[in-house]
């Protein structure tokens, strides 16, 4: 049976004080797909992905959620269908960790009142920081409290900008894999910097150069394609392990 897409952008372009930093980007999220966006600083890969969210204003194109117009979203519907996540992510007030992440499940009508997941506190490693407020946690802690409030409504539809960027590998591998463990009900779009995590734990990968979407594909798919030969422009060497393949860029 084919499946349709949960999220689906259509020739979106995007510019910043006159400048096009997203051309004619199109790309779909598939139920129960991890699928990673990569390339250079300066791509256009956290415009795209406020795009999609639907926090960066357009110059062209449009989103469509769940195959519904974006705009044609109420609010609070909106919210708890698609969690986002930026690079930059604050609270606006100094709460406790556990406030943060009940104020998250708030956005799931169905979670108010019941308990925070033990899963997502485990596998964040955040249940010794509960009762602390963001002010007295290190960037990694405040990091993975805020991921906890992304995902702590459950929403079926997760856009995260760099969320292992502040971890160190042991919670940036506990992170992804407990990604993958929710992809039977949340399909997912990241963006990451570390071309060997996307390639271990993605399904698909899309590679942005210069605002313009060069192709997306499996890893395996992105690795004959030459894709981030072309987007970093250098040589890569490539890794065959039992995590699958691993980009060594030769410089």
């Amino acid at each position: 049976m084919k499946m349709n897409p949960v999220l689906q952008a259509h020739g979106l372009s995007v510019h910043h004080a006159g400048k096009a930093v997203l051309h004619d980007f199109d790309l779909d999220l598939m139920p129960g797909e991890l699928l990673v966006l990569v390339g250079p600083n300066g791509s256009g890969k956290s415009s795209a992905l406020r795009a999609l969210a639907g926090v960066q204003a357009l110059s062209a194109g449009h989103v469509q959620l769940q195959q519904r117009a974006f705009q044609h979203w109420p609010a609070p519907q909106r919210a708890q269908t698609l969690a986002y996540l930026p690079q930059d992510f604050r609270s606006q007030w100094d709460l406790q960790v556990q406030e943060l992440l009940e104020l998250g499940a708030r956005r799931n009508a169905a979670r108010v009142g019941q308990p925070l997941s033990a899963q997502l506190i485990e596998s964040l490693d955040i249940g010794h920081l509960l009762q602390r407020r963001l002010s007295q946690l290190s960037g990694g802690e405040r990091a993975r409290a805020g991921i906890g409030w992304a995902l702590a409504a459950d929403s079926p539809i997760l856009l995260a900008d760099e969320p292992t960027a502040a971890l160190d590998i042991t919670h940036q591998l506990n992170l992804l894999s407990y990604l993958r463990s929710r992809l039977a009900y949340c399909a997912q779009l990241l963006v990451l910097h570390d071309l060997g995590l996307a390639m271990r734990f993605a399904d698909r990968i899309a590679v942005l150069a210069d605002g313009r979407l060069l192709g997306h594909g499996s890893p395996q798919v992105v690795r004959e394609a030459g894709w981030l030969e072309q987007a970093f422009g250098l040589e890569f060497a490539w890794h065959d392990s039992a995590h699958g393949l691993y980009p060594i860029p030769l410089g």
